[in-house]
Protein backbone atom coordinates (compact mmCIF):
# COMPACT_ATOMS: atom_id res chain seq x y z
CA UNK A 1 0.00 0.00 0.00
CA UNK A 2 2.72 2.47 0.89
CA UNK A 3 5.91 2.52 2.50
CA UNK A 4 5.12 4.48 5.58
CA UNK A 5 1.89 1.94 6.45
CA UNK A 6 3.86 -1.11 7.59
CA UNK A 7 2.29 -4.45 7.81
CA UNK A 8 2.37 -4.23 11.84
CA UNK A 9 0.34 -0.74 11.50
CA UNK A 10 -1.69 -2.22 8.87
CA UNK A 11 -2.75 -5.16 10.37
CA UNK A 12 -3.50 -3.31 13.33
CA UNK A 13 -5.76 -0.63 11.41
CA UNK A 14 -7.82 -3.62 10.05
CA UNK A 15 -8.52 -5.56 13.08
CA UNK A 16 -9.89 -2.53 14.88
CA UNK A 17 -11.87 -1.52 12.20
CA UNK A 18 -13.16 -5.08 12.20
CA UNK A 19 -14.36 -4.77 15.90
CA UNK A 20 -15.77 -1.24 16.01
CA UNK A 21 -17.54 -2.77 12.83
CA UNK A 22 -18.65 -6.32 14.95
CA UNK A 23 -19.83 -3.91 17.89
CA UNK A 24 -22.51 -1.89 15.89
CA UNK A 25 -23.79 -5.34 14.60
CA UNK A 26 -21.49 -5.80 11.40
CA UNK A 27 -19.71 -8.76 10.90
CA UNK A 28 -17.14 -8.35 7.85
CA UNK A 29 -14.53 -10.35 5.95
CA UNK A 30 -11.01 -9.06 6.93
CA UNK A 31 -10.86 -8.82 2.65
CA UNK A 32 -13.21 -5.95 2.97
CA UNK A 33 -12.08 -4.66 5.96
CA UNK A 34 -8.80 -4.01 4.45
CA UNK A 35 -9.81 -3.31 0.74
CA UNK A 36 -11.66 -0.16 2.38
CA UNK A 37 -8.80 0.67 4.43
CA UNK A 38 -6.90 0.84 0.93
CA UNK A 39 -9.40 2.82 -0.94
CA UNK A 40 -9.96 5.45 1.92
CA UNK A 41 -5.81 5.85 1.89
CA UNK A 42 -5.73 6.29 -1.85
CA UNK A 43 -8.74 8.47 -1.92
CA UNK A 44 -6.75 12.16 -1.89
CA UNK A 45 -10.09 13.57 -0.29
CA UNK A 46 -8.60 12.27 2.59
CA UNK A 47 -5.33 14.24 3.05
CA UNK A 48 -3.45 10.82 3.93
CA UNK A 49 0.12 11.84 3.02
CA UNK A 50 1.81 8.92 2.58
CA UNK A 51 5.22 10.17 2.30
CA UNK A 52 5.72 10.63 5.88
CA UNK A 53 4.82 8.52 8.98
CA UNK A 54 0.93 8.03 9.88
CA UNK A 55 0.14 9.91 13.69
CA UNK A 56 -1.67 8.26 16.05
CA UNK A 57 -4.43 10.53 15.11
CA UNK A 58 -3.85 9.93 11.71
CA UNK A 59 -4.60 6.05 12.29
CA UNK A 60 -7.59 6.66 14.63
CA UNK A 61 -8.95 9.22 11.80
CA UNK A 62 -8.38 6.73 9.16
CA UNK A 63 -9.81 3.75 11.49
CA UNK A 64 -12.86 5.95 12.29
CA UNK A 65 -13.23 6.99 8.20
CA UNK A 66 -13.49 2.69 7.27
CA UNK A 67 -15.78 2.25 9.79
CA UNK A 68 -18.16 4.90 8.90
CA UNK A 69 -18.02 3.81 5.19
CA UNK A 70 -18.69 0.58 6.02
CA UNK A 71 -21.52 0.62 8.36
CA UNK A 72 -23.00 3.68 5.66
CA UNK A 73 -25.26 0.36 4.02
CA UNK A 74 -27.48 2.74 2.27
CA UNK A 75 -23.75 4.06 -0.21
CA UNK A 76 -23.69 3.02 -3.49
CA UNK A 77 -20.13 2.91 -3.28
CA UNK A 78 -20.10 0.04 -0.53
CA UNK A 79 -21.81 -2.05 -2.78
CA UNK A 80 -19.29 -1.29 -5.44
CA UNK A 81 -16.51 -1.96 -3.13
CA UNK A 82 -18.21 -5.58 -1.85
CA UNK A 83 -18.60 -6.26 -5.70
CA UNK A 84 -14.43 -5.82 -6.39
CA UNK A 85 -13.90 -7.42 -3.07
CA UNK A 86 -16.61 -10.93 -4.58
CA UNK A 87 -14.66 -10.74 -8.09
CA UNK A 88 -11.23 -10.27 -6.69
CA UNK A 89 -11.85 -13.24 -4.30
CA UNK A 90 -13.90 -15.96 -6.91
CA UNK A 91 -11.97 -14.58 -10.35
CA UNK A 92 -8.15 -14.31 -9.36
CA UNK A 93 -7.07 -17.46 -11.65
CA UNK A 94 -5.73 -14.73 -14.62
CA UNK A 95 -5.07 -17.26 -16.75
CA UNK A 96 -8.90 -18.33 -16.97
CA UNK A 97 -9.70 -14.72 -17.02
CA UNK A 98 -7.76 -14.11 -20.81
CA UNK A 99 -9.20 -17.07 -22.09
CA UNK A 100 -12.70 -15.36 -21.31
CA UNK A 101 -11.66 -12.01 -22.63
CA UNK A 102 -10.15 -13.90 -25.88
CA UNK A 103 -13.59 -15.59 -26.16
CA UNK A 104 -15.52 -12.63 -26.00
CA UNK A 105 -13.29 -11.10 -27.92
CA UNK A 106 -13.70 -13.40 -30.89
CA UNK A 107 -17.40 -13.40 -30.95
CA UNK A 108 -17.42 -9.93 -31.73
CA UNK A 109 -15.23 -9.92 -34.11
CA UNK A 110 -17.73 -11.98 -35.90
Amino acid sequence: MAGELTQSVLKRIIRQVGLECSAQGQSLSETLVAFMVKAVVLDPRNDFNMDRSLSENDIQDLIQLCVTRLLDTTNPSLSTIKMQVYFDMNYTNRGNFKYVFIEVDAEFII
